[in-house]
């Protein structure tokens, strides 16, 4: 007889209480999210609660997806009310549930009242029931595989353990991105006073739920799991706004919009989904939700046939541009080009928008479009020096798109494109210890400066490149560089600053680690099957020696290479040891 699987609709306290325990079985892949894919949920959730910076309020719910659940001893779902500990197996969901860990535990780490009610309350969402820890030996409330488990635990899991530190680089590649999940959850909650993480956190408690899925025996469980993940496709925002669309139009002129919708989808083809996205930050307004602003937006245009002339039509085209700037088959001048190539190399999330609306006015008026590029290029990479979190980006370039779309003068530097003396100390000081602070962020920098070393614009691709400090990170101890170096204040100083650093390849940089420098300078060469070395690395191997006043020489240089692309004075900082002022 058919039985139907156990379901319930559960907040995300209820998954992490008693009487839930989880465990991640052996055939299960490692922790496999990345920045990308974390950095996506704890954005869904901010702008869920209200928090996304867009001045929209918080939904009353949040729906996060459904999880697969299997309990090897058999039974029901636990109620709320049962104190009895149940270890359960997840079959799917393991990545969102481990995420949330992160996330809970962060909130937890972070401000002023860790240790008072709101950061006990988080504690016990991470740390196993104390009838757990009895029955179980189970010491939190979701464990991983042994070796992955102790990593997670001593930098995630344990109070405090956000603060802090490996004293050495992760060993496999899931530990490394439990470790980047987290850094990069610091980095955007840090800008969150404490009501905002207390507001977030209510909200993650109790507004965010699950469909969880229970199964008694582990062939069903897949079953399930199997039918949930490979068939189908998943319906897209795209399909609902067409068929919306499409059905007002009268039947002798539908297949004339129908032509122009499915010309913008060809286009931009997957892109075609987040161009909608766009749409919203450039005319949302205060709406939460991108279909209610769009469904606003062809009202406010006069319906479905001019909104597709006037709006999707020419913002696709520039969007197209925008993605596509390294075609040199495509109408954009030089400079234009250039400063969409370097756009192209960070998330395009904040300011693509903006770019979008530059691109739009550039067949009308060239140079003010070329202008808007070049003071958006120059926002987009400073905001990410400043580390300022996506929330704050997307108010900056909110202004950017108001300024934009009034059809102001456009002066560099000021209006929506300045800089406080503030934010500018502020990218002073990060850039004394970039590499720590966002590695993404530091090699995109490089690349960008050894381009104006090379005075040309190099089509390449980031992924191909990666950092390396010359002095190493944790030189030997019996090594030149301890000999160089023998100050360990100056050692870490001068380890750290952006004289230090260059790009080569990844397979570069696993054979350079620790080597002393004149073997390092070999390997910066490279071999005939190694990528062509840059000019911000040549530079390093033209060196002797490699000592603090060659470091700091350099890092003066970079500098001013900085201080000439966007205006701003850093040249005058200097390599200092930490807790130095």
């Amino acid at each position: 007889m058919f039985s139907v699987l156990p379901t319930a609709s559960l907040t995300v306290l209820d998954l992490f209480s008693t009487p839930f325990h989880y465990t991640v079985p052996c055939y299960q892949r490692p922790y496999s999210w990345t920045n990308k894919e974390a950095g996506q949920l704890l954005e869904d959730i901010l702008v869920a609660a209200g928090l996304g910076g867009d001045g929209a309020p918080a939904e009353p719910d949040y729906f996060i997806g459904t999880i697969i659940l299997l309990d090897p001893a058999g039974g029901d779902l636990p109620k709320a009310r049962d104190k009895e500990p149940r270890l359960f197996e997840v079959i799917d969901g393991q990545q969102r549930l481990i995420t949330l860990a992160i996330l809970a535990a962060v909130l937890r780490d972070l401000g002023t009242d860790k240790w008072r009610w709101g950061g006990r309350r988080l504690n016990q969402l991470i740390s196993a029931d104390a009838t757990a820890v009895k029955s179980q030996t189970a010491r939190f409330r979701i464990e991983l595989r042994n070796h992955e488990q102790r990593f997670f635990q001593d930098y995630v899991q344990a109070p405090s353990s956000c603060e802090a530190m490996p004293a050495q680089e992760a060993e496999n590649g899931a530990e490394a991105r439990l470790f980047a999940v987290r850094e990069h959850f610091i980095s955007e909650l840090a800008t969150l006073n404490d009501a905002d993480r207390r507001r977030l956190a209510d909200f993650l408690c109790v507004k965010c739920h699950f469909v969880v899925v229970l199964s008694r025996d582990i062939d069903r469980a897949h079953h399930f799991f199997t039918v949930l993940n490979g068939r189908g496709r998943s319906l897209q925002r795209n399909d609902i706004l067409k068929a919306e669309l499409l059905k007002g139009v009268p039947p002798e002129r539908a297949n004339s919009a129908l032509a122009q919708w499915e010309s913008a989808a060809t286009k931009l083809g997957p892109a075609f989904e987040t161009f909608f996205s766009h749409l919203f930050n450039i005319y949302g307004h205060n709406e939460s939700k991108i279909i209610t602003g769009i469904r606003r937006l062809v009202r406010e245009t006069g319906g479905t046939e001019p909104f597709l002339k006037s709006i999707v039509a020419p913002l696709a085209h520039s969007y197209h541009l925008l993605r596509n700037a390294d075609d040199l088959e495509l109408p954009i001048d030089a400079e234009a080009r250039r400063y969409l190539v370097y756009l192209g190399r960070l998330p395009e999330g904040d300011w693509a928008p903006a770019g979008i609306l530059a691109l739009q006015q550039y067949q009308e008026d060239p140079a003010r479009a070329t202008l808007l590029l070049k003071e958006i290029d120059r926002l987009a990479h400073l905001l990410r020096l400043l580390c300022n979190g996506k929330g704050k980006r997307l108010r900056r370039f909110a202004a950017v798109i108001n300024q934009i779309k009034s059809h102001q003068p456009i002066v560099p530097g000021e209006g929506a494109f300045q800089l406080t003396r503030d934010e500018v100390r502020s990218i002073s000081y990060h850039l004394r210890t970039l590499y720590r602070r966002d590695q993404q962020v530091c090699k995109l920098l490089l690349l960008r400066l050894n381009d104006e070393i090379a005075r040309n614009t190099t089509m390449l691709n980031p992924g191909d490149y990666s950092v390396e400090h010359v002095l190493p990170q944790r030189p030997g101890a019996n090594s030149e560089w301890r000999r160089w170096y023998a100050d360990a204040e100056e050692r870490e100083a001068c380890t750290e600053s952006l004289g230090n650093l260059v790009a080569v390849t990844q397979r570069q940089n696993d054979r350079a680690r620790n080597q002393d420098f004149s073997r390092k300078r070999e390997i910066y060469r490279g071999t005939p099957d190694d990528s062509p070395m840059l000019a911000i690395t040549r530079e390093v191997t033209d060196a002797n020696i490699w000592r603090s006043l060659e470091v700091r020489a350099r890092e003066a240089q970079l500098l001013s290479i900085i201080r000439e692309i966007w205006g701003i004075d850093v040249a005058g900082m200097r390599p200092q040891a930490r807790g130095a002022a």
